[in-house]
């Protein structure tokens, strides 16, 4: 899907000329030609954000391949015990990063019922030998042709694929701390079981996520994971300025008594998010959460937004 890549690629950069164009706007409210500007270039994302939603209602499945290598496999089929428990966490930590990147930490039955329909995971199929199995979800892109299930894929190859201890944490905090405890489960089966795997995604944008999980890989990245310690979110209110916000969830606040809070909101929030412009003086509830990784002696605290108005 060349074409999904091009219009991808054509609204990220039309997103920050819009801010710009916003914040202009703001400071010069009778400027007609700032305006015009701003109405073509919505104009022209929307357009675009149209063509990403057609692409994807193209697509309808994302398939996942996964691989399993070893002694336990090496004649062509594999005890059904040991396919349960890799398939179960794998695609219960797929559900969660869903539930993160849509709702953040909230939770709750209709949340997980909704998460449940919306990415729709299933055995697709089984492949030549049967230790090769396809996994598929539901594409289930919104009108802004931005799939859930997409992102929260992408979000756990990268994790998988963390190169160093810095990366890690970093790709912690897209995930969130549900679907961490379901990737440990996922790595602890595989290396109990004496295990290796590959597991492959095409993305739309024509990419190949492919994670090589050998043993030495498996029992590094399962031992990082165990190591770290999350905090339990706490609340904290904030009044500022708007400094950043981006349809990628991002967004930066300077608050009133000159701090700056960095950091990231869940997708149910986007709609209330496009009434606010960069300047914008607010009012809020973020929650901290602080990750700890000794292995680096990292320490990075996350802000996600729980709720936001105007003053």
């Amino acid at each position: 899907m060349a074409n999904f890549g091009r219009v991808k690629s054509n609204i990220e950069q039309l997103e920050p000329m819009i801010a710009e164009l916003e914040a202009a706007q703001k400071a010069s409210p009778d400027d007609f030609s700032i305006q015009l500007k701003l109405s073509s270039l919505r104009n022209q994302i929307n357009d675009l954000r149209e063509q990403l939603y057609r692409e994807n209602l193209k697509r309808d499945k994302e398939i996942i391949e996964l691989r399993l290598i070893g002694q336990a496999a090496n004649f062509g089929s594999i005890p059904l015990k040991f396919v349960g428990g890799i398939t179960a966490n794998f695609s219960s930590a797929i559900l969660n990063t869903s539930k993160f990147i849509q709702f953040g930490g909230k939770g709750g039955k209709k949340r997980d019922e909704m998460i449940q329909s919306t990415v729709d995971l299933r055995l697709e199929g089984i492949g030549r030998g049967s230790t090769i199995f396809y996994l598929s979800g539901r594409t289930s892109a919104d009108l802004f042709g931005f799939s859930i299930t997409q992102e929260a894929l992408r979000s756990t190859f990268e994790l998988f694929q963390s190169n160093n201890s810095d990366e890690l944490i970093d790709r912690v905090s897209s995930v969130g701390v549900e679907s961490v405890r379901y990737i440990s489960k996922f790595l602890y089966e595989l290396s109990s079981d004496d295990l290796d795997i590959d597991l492959k995604w095409h993305s739309p944008d024509d990419r190949e996520y492919l994670w090589k999980g050998r043993k030495e890989n498996i029992t590094r990245l399962y031992d990082s994971l165990n190591q770290m310690t999350i905090s339990q979110p706490s609340d904290i209110s904030f009044e500022g300025e708007l400094v950043t916000i981006s349809s990628k969830g991002k967004f930066e606040v300077q608050t009133i008594d000159n701090h700056r809070l960095y950091g990231q909101f869940s997708n149910d929030l986007l709609e209330k998010m496009k009434e606010f412009h960069i300047g914008d003086h607010c009012t809020g509830i973020i929650t901290r959460t602080e990750i700890y990784n000794p292995a680096s002696d990292k320490r990075k605290i996350e802000f996600n937004l729980k709720n936001i108005k105007l003053t």
